[in-house]
């Protein structure tokens, strides 16, 4: 009985939990500025194919000049081809891989086969560096993946072939993917638990788009566009890492609350918020988080397989990875297709930018002053509807035949709903965070990322049903999100406003457990 008592005195810390001392300060404002060069570096490899793998147009070949649509042009080239040894004459907005190596009609599938390569380094990369920051530090591990994209994007911006350029891109992609899986649960453990929404919409890929298609105009070609982007986003990011901490909440994750002591201090130091009080609090609740580690310090090391531990647990680990592989399938699937849009593909990349980082604008808005009536389930089966009713439309005009006047209609349709994607993938990400010890939180998001990267290697692809029957993409998608809203409404609770778990469930919790809960003092340690 004398463990329950100082389990009670713990509870009633005036601090219940590490994120109720992180005070919104200067601290937060470096952390929003290593975030946004750390979303420009994902993002420049993200999307880099939009331009990268731009299809252009086949103008002419030999003294034969073609016209009519792609398919029709493509029909008029074989043709010519056959007749003789012509080199085609292409007309392009972007230097891409498909101009300079003259991969065009059927041989662009080769383009779109790199770009399904490209993802799987991703979902590698998801994979690999989830578990290598879980074991060594978030910090360093996003130190290795920013060096490793800059390097091999330097690399991959010298190679002379479609072969090395998808070997190279695909360890850039890789160091991508372990980026995107770090990056977020970095983010969110180091900032107030009152501002994990608003900061990630306004620092977030949105904003990005529109200086990544500036860049994207201003270099031209995709040599130039991989070194500019690089050096813009990575350089920045790694000096800015190195004023940075190692995550509190990973200290106290590997018992090492002395370093979770010091790195609370010094940021509070950099905030000018170093005071008694607050210290008086921190230690308080440093013994309480040092009592709780001591109970459950077998469990020193957590694997895939605890995402798996609960019931409860493995109806989340499923219900989100569908989630955001969904949202991938759609994002990227329109993404790769928007060179079929009408217009140009730097002002549609423009107004894609815009419209997302409006709807980022008001969701944070919303959120912020919006209470529990704003909560990420009502953000998430907004977005999903705003989606569904923008794919609806262009599947329907598919079905009864497109025309001039319904092609401006369509394309602002299809930037919608790829728009739309941004706020599935942050309201996807935030309930991992949310809703995952910190022990696998990490382990969580690097999961979650392999599904959200499976549905990135099977978009590039998505669009050629299209030749079966025109409308096929959209109903695919459209059975996709009627699945994804059904799972989410029903698996996923609401977790707005409440605190981030930092320990596991108790052994009677685990899937098959025959032991149940008796004593008091098992009864406390999960109330903390």
């Amino acid at each position: 009985m004398e463990d329950a008592e100082e389990i009670k005195e713990a509870v009633k810390a005036p601090k219940s939990n590490l994120g109720a001392f992180q005070n919104f300060g200067w601290y937060t404002g470096l952390i929003c500025l290593v975030q946004e060069f750390l979303v420009l570096s994902q993002l420049s490899n993200m999307t880099f194919m939009i331009y990268g793998g731009y299809s252009p147009t086949v103008v002419s070949c030999g003294s034969t000049v073609f016209t009519g649509s792609d398919s029709e042009r493509c029909l008029q080239l074989t043709v010519a081809r056959n007749e003789s040894d012509c080199e085609p004459q292409l007309e392009a907005q972007f230097g891409s891989v498909n101009y300079e190596f003259d991969l065009v009609c059927q041989d662009r599938i080769l383009v779109k086969n790199s770009i399904s390569i490209q993802m799987f380094g991703a979902m590698v990369g998801a994979l690999v560096f989830g578990q290598v920051s879980d074991l060594f530090g978030r910090k360093k591990a996003l130190m290795i993946c920013l060096v490793g994209m800059l390097l091999f994007s330097m690399v991959s911006s010298c190679v002379g072939s479609l072969f090395a350029f998808t070997a190279s891109r695909f360890f850039v992609m890789m160091f991508t993917g372990g980026l995107n899986s770090i990056q977020s649960v970095y983010i969110m453990e180091n900032v107030p638990k009152k501002h994990r929404v608003w900061i990630p919409i306004t620092i977030s890929y949105s904003p990005n788009y529109i200086v990544f298609s500036i860049i994207a105009y201003f270099c031209g070609d995709w040599r130039s566009l991989t070194r500019v982007s690089s050096l813009v986003g990575n350089v920045p990011a790694i000096l800015l890492l190195c004023f940075v901490h190692e995550s509190p909440r990973w200290f106290v994750q590997k018992g090492r609350l002395e370093d979770a002591r010091r790195t609370l201090i010094a940021i509070d130091a950099f905030n000018g918020t170093h005071t008694k009080k607050r210290l008086a609090e921190m230690e308080e609740g440093l013994e309480k988080e040092k009592m709780i580690f001591e109970t459950q310090r077998r469990k020193k090391r957590y694997s895939f397989i605890h995402l798996f531990y609960t019931w409860k647990l493995t109806g989340y680990i499923f219900t989100l990875s569908f989630a955001l592989m969904s949202a991938s399938i759609i994002n990227y699937a329109l993404m790769f297709n928007m060179d079929k849009l009408s217009g140009s593909i730097y002002l549609n990349s423009v107004f894609f930018g815009f419209i997302r980082y409006a709807m980022n604008i008001f969701t944070a808005v919303f959120d912020y002053f919006g209470g529990h009536r704003s909560g990420r389930k009502v953000v998430h089966n907004g977005a999903m509807g705003v989606t569904a009713t923008s794919l609806l439309f262009i599947f329907i005009v598919l079905l009864f035949g497109t025309s001039e006047e319904t092609a401006w209609v369509t394309r602002i349709a299809t930037l919608c709903a790829c728009a739309m994607c941004s706020q599935l993938f942050l309201v996807s990400g935030i309930a991992t965070t949310e809703l995952f010890p910190t022990a696998v939180r990490n382990l969580a998001v690097s999961f979650t990322a392999i599904l959200n990267r499976i549905g990135s290697i099977l978009s590039p692809h998505l669009f050629t049903t299209a030749l079966l029957w025109k409308p096929l993409p959209y109903a695919i998608l459209l059975t996709i999100i009627v699945i994804e809203l059904t799972s989410f409404n029903l698996f996923i609770p609401e977790t707005k406003g409440t605190h981030m778990v930092d320990h596991m469930p108790g052994p009677e919790e685990r899937i098959f457990a025959k032991k149940k809960k008796s004593s008091v003092v098992e009864e406390l340690l999960q109330k903390a």
